[in-house]
C-alpha cells in the first residue's frame, strides 16, 4: 500500500472526493492526479500537509515508497521562492564548538518549514542504525537543533563512551542519572549514574526536530 492507496482509503472512509481532499489539506488543485498519472512523488512540504490532514506521521504516509523514487519539487505553484530558501548541511560526523569544516559536509538539504527560522543553528546527519525504528530508520536524514542541555523526553544525538560513540536515543532524566532509551527493543538502553557522567562525559550535540527521508531527489545535489 503506497501513499496514494492511503489517500484513496482515507477518501473512501470519510466519503470525500480527491478535490475536496486537496482543498482541505491545502494542496494545489489536481496535484493528486499529477502524482497518480505522471508517476511523481510529493515534495516534503506536500507530504507534511497530507500527513497532517490524515492525522498520521510523514513516515507512516511514505513508508512504502521504493528507494529509487524521485521527489519532484517543481510541481507546486506555491513553492517557496529560491531567495527565501535556507540550506542545512548534512555532516559526516558531529560538529564541535568550532565552525563546521567544509570536509565534514556531505551535501546540503533545504530547510523544512518548521526549522526555517533556526536553520543557522541546525545540522543534519544520517541515522546510523535502526535503534529508533519505527520513528527513524537507518539512512534517514534527521534535522538536529544544537542544544547542549536537552530536556527529558527529547530525542537526542549524543557522544558517549563505548563501542558506539555516537547514538540517537530518547533522553530520560532521573534523579540519580540519565537513561538513553532506544525505540527498537532489540537495542539496549544506555544508562549513566550522576557520578559516572562526571567520569565518562556524555556530550549532547542537539535534539532531533525534523526528519528528511532520504529518497533520491533533486535536493541531493543542492549546494549553497
Amino acid at each position: 500500500m503506497n501513499f496514494l492507496d492511503k489517500i484513496d482509503a482515507f477518501c473512501r472512509e470519510h466519503h470525500i472526493s480527491a478535490s475536496r481532499f486537496e482543498r482541505e489539506a491545502g494542496l494545489a488543485k489536481g496535484l493528486i492526479s499529477n502524482w497518480r498519472y505522471k508517476g511523481r512523488y510529493p515534495s516534503y512540504a506536500s507530504q507534511m500537509k497530507v500527513a497532517a490532514y490524515m492525522n498520521i506521521s510523514v513516515a507512516d504516509l511514505m513508508r512504502e515508497i521504493p528507494e529509487d523514487a524521485v521527489v519532484i519539487h517543481q510541481d507546486e505553484p506555491d513553492i517557496v521562492r529560491e531567495s527565501a530558501v535556507r540550506y542545512i548541511p548534512v555532516l559526516a560526523g558531529l560538529p564541535g564548538d568550532d565552525p563546521i569544516e567544509p570536509d565534514m559536509i556531505l551535501k546540503h538539504i533545504p530547510a523544512l518549514p518548521e526549522t526555517l527560522e533556526s536553520a543557522d543553528n541546525c545540522f543534519a546527519m544520517k541515522v546510523p542504525d535502526s535503534s529508533m525504528v519505527p520513528e527513524y530508520c537507518a539512512g534517514d536524514i534527521i534535522i538536529v537543533l544544537r542544544c547542549p542541555e536537552p530536556d527529558s523526553g527529547d530525542i537526542v544525538v549524543a557522544s558517549v563512551p563505548g563501542d558506539d560513540p555516537v547514538i540517537i536515543r530518547k533522553l530520560i532524566r532521573k534523579k540519580d542519572g540519565i537513561i538513553l532509551q532506544p525505540f527498537n527493543r532489540h537495542f539496549d538502553a544506555v544508562c549513566f549514574r550522576s557520578d559516572e557522567i562526571d567520569m565518562y562525559p556524555v556530550v549532547f550535540s542537539g535534539k532531533v526536530i525534523g526528519l528528511f527521508r532520504d529518497i533520491k531527489s533533486s535536493s541531493e545535489s543542492v549546494t549553497e
